[in-house]
């Protein structure tokens, strides 16, 4: 009984954040329909670039839990405004590539423009697709999602041909919101388990090989190519 009323409390919490972030936020959704999918509203790219949210993103020790080769090639799906791409592209500097990747017009817009302002000369702007990443075959060091994941059509078969444009001992970095967390962010019925994408990434012959908590409303998962994974830690280790 106890448990059940702690559950009520919970949504109560969650019901109460939401109703505050929607008098702030000016009710706009989260989530909009875009070329028959869900996907999220660019209406928020003020709010995902805010320094609010480096306190819970954790940008910084993100990049050092990667433990990226400064000669890398990183590969930011769902890239939106540009967050990760630039400290990506800071990071790599001239030695490294970014390949920075979206779906919404909108988004690639806001990309290019980002990369000319801020002299971003590593970083390459990529319009995918849905269903496919539109990424080089066997280039990637690094494939990153930042609470991306769940807008993905057929997410087997698209990290299936995430697979293919991994290099020998290439890794896969998935952040995404926890169901349970009670903050600003995804609605609930869009957020996925971490088990889901775990079974999700072992149909597409993936396997978890690090796993990180430091993140206050989301998990933080890296995967490598089942069979590679033994040199995916090595290199996530330089």
């Amino acid at each position: 009984m106890r448990r059940h009323g702690c559950v009520i409390h919970d949504a109560v919490r969650f019901c109460a954040v939401c109703c505050l972030a929607c008098i702030e936020l000016a009710c706009a959704p989260f989530m909009i329909e875009y070329e028959g999918h869900r996907v999220f509203n660019p209406y928020y790219l003020f709010y995902l670039e805010s320094e609010k949210r480096d306190k819970w993103q954790k940008p910084n020790e993100v990049l050092d839990a990667l433990k990226i080769s400064k000669t890398a090639m990183v590969c930011d799906i769902g890239a939106g405004g540009g967050y990760f791409t630039e400290r990506f592209s800071i990071y790599l500097g001239s030695s490294g590539h970014v390949y920075a990747t979206d779906v919404q017009e909108v988004m690639i817009q806001e990309l290019r423009e980002r990369v000319e302002d801020r002299g971003l000369e590593n970083v390459e702007v990529l319009h995918a697709a849905f269903d496919d990443p539109t990424l080089p075959e066997a280039r990637c060091d690094l494939v990153f999602f930042s609470s991306v994941y769940k807008e993905i059509s057929g997410r087997v078969d698209y990290m299936e041909k995430v697979g293919k444009a991994l290099r020998p001992g290439g890794r896969v970095a998935i952040i995404e919101y926890r169901p349970a967390a009670v903050a600003l962010g995804p609605p609930l019925d869009a957020r996925l388990r971490r088990e889901e994408v775990i079974e999700e990434l072992a149909s597409a012959g993936f396997v978890l090989i690090e796993e990180h908590n430091f993140l206050p409303r989301e998990y933080f998962l890296i995967f490598s190519l089942l069979g590679h994974d033994k040199a995916a830690s090595a290199q996530g280790g330089r």
